[in-house]
């Protein structure tokens, strides 16, 4: 069956974010592309969208979780289900026709690439326990007090949310994906994420080992990396990461790169030379394409 790309969104600011990246998506994928969105007024500007009803009494980002989560069971409801399907964050951009090899990398029967953080680097982002160090054992304690889950590994390298491929037997792990984010909405010392439920899921089925997708296919920019979480909300675009070395036009000419994340909301930010460099690659291709 032909694979499909599926953004999910919810909110309004959501929806506007999505048809940032969804042009780049249209003009460089042969494949069909789906938008889930949730609790907005707008509609996405886009031909196949399914609205999606998350239960009342959870917040915009904890509903968020649960579309996301769910979208095999809401693939399936909505006669999409049984195909092999390429999730998306609103912030990744498409750069060149490569993404379409993203559904040729063996689905084991769902893959992620990695992230940047360790699964003890990323300890202090998904539960409330105070640490100032970069490193401590926290999410591991929790994923066993709370879900029985025993990570022995504390250099395991967390698998990243914002591209995932999933075959059609992959039902199983979404479902468990999504009991357990679900569950940690209830959990008050648990930040509400879906990273840490999703380690969790990795490593209650025995799928920590599996092969993960190439980077190239999720690259990570961060523009608030190394930047302590409480000077990121009013950072300036001088204090925003940069990686000097990173050449975005000969990475995707060389087949590098082919997707880009922007983590933490860097898409957008004129001014950041990776946004820059971006833009100045995209503007010109739906140009030619209009």
């Amino acid at each position: 069956m032909n694979p499909l790309f599926v953004f999910a969104v919810t909110g309004a600011p959501h929806v506007r974010a999505v048809e940032m990246a969804l042009p780049y998506l249209q003009k460089f994928s042969a494949y069909e592309i789906a938008v889930v969105q949730a609790r907005s007024a707008t509609t996405t500007a886009h031909n196949t969208v399914i609205e999606a009803a998350p239960p009342e009494g959870l917040d915009d980002h904890q509903a968020s979780l649960w579309v996301k989560t769910r979208l095999g069971r809401i693939l399936a409801e909505n006669g999409l289900g049984g195909r092999p399907f390429c999730y998306l964050d609103s912030d990744v951009f498409a750069l060149s026709p490569a993404i379409d090899e993203i559904f040729d990398v063996p689905r084991h029967p769902i893959t992620f690439a990695s992230d940047h953080a360790s699964i003890d680097m990323f300890s202090h982002w998904a539960v409330h326990c105070g640490c100032r160090s970069l490193s401590c054992p926290h999410l591991r304690e929790a994923m066993f007090c709370d879900f029985g889950v025993d990570v022995v590994a504390p250099d395991w390298v967390m698998w990243n949310g914002g591209v995932f491929t999933a075959a059609a037997e992959a039902m199983a792990v979404l479902d468990l994906w999504h009991s357990m984010t679900v569950h940690s909405f209830d959990l008050p010392y648990w930040r509400t994420r879906d990273q840490a439920t999703l380690a969790a899921t990795a490593w209650q089925l025995g799928l920590q080992g599996a092969p993960r997708l190439p980077s190239r296919f999720n690259h990570l920019l961060d523009c608030h990396w190394g930047l302590q979480e409480e000077l990121r909300r009013g950072a300036s675009i001088a204090e925003l990461a940069v990686w000097p070395e990173l050449d975005l036009r000969r990475a995707v000419q060389t087949g590098e790169i082919a997707f880009v994340h922007f983590v933490n909301q860097g898409a957008g930010r004129r001014g950041w030379k990776h946004w820059d460099e971006v833009e100045a690659l995209l503007t010109p291709a739906l140009t030619r394409a209009a």
